[in-house]
């Protein structure tokens, strides 16, 4: 053996590194599969769709019953009215608007921490109080 043979095995192992690295760095898995998603959103839709058929199916049955053996009167109330929607939408929507005004809270959370994170840490300032009792930072 010579001198040279372990620079020459370095620089064998230093392109082969070279010539594979870029087909290991491409060789990256394949976008996340989201399709159990959409199965399941379109099979909780379809059992919602089936039980509301189920039920309205069931109050139909039940009215021809009482209309077979004689009830002359009107149908009888299902518990769904005008005030029902109304005060239904009226609850989805109060949920909605607290809910993006919690997150609209935290997120003013978040950028107070690391405003504060930014001018205490990095910016080595400190909490002061000035002469007209406002809090503020002091570099």
């Amino acid at each position: 053996m010579s001198n040279r043979t372990p620079t020459t095995l370095a620089f064998v192992s230093l392109v082969a590194v070279a010539l594979l690295a870029p087909a290991m760095a491409q060789a990256q898995p394949a976008p996340m599969d989201m399709s159990w998603a959409m199965r399941s959103q379109t099979y909780l839709f379809n059992r919602g769709q089936a039980v509301a058929n189920a039920t309205a199916m069931q109050y139909l049955q039940y009215m021809q019953q009482l209309r077979a053996a004689g009830y002359t009167g009107p149908s009888l109330p299902t518990g769904v009215t005008n005030e029902s929607l109304r005060a239904s939408i009226d609850a989805a929507n109060r949920a909605g608007q607290a809910y993006n005004q919690a997150q609209m809270a935290n997120s003013q959370r978040r950028y107070n921490m690391n405003y504060d994170y930014d001018m205490r840490a990095i910016r080595g300032c400190q909490l002061a109080v000035d002469q007209y009792g406002r809090v503020g930072y002091a570099c």
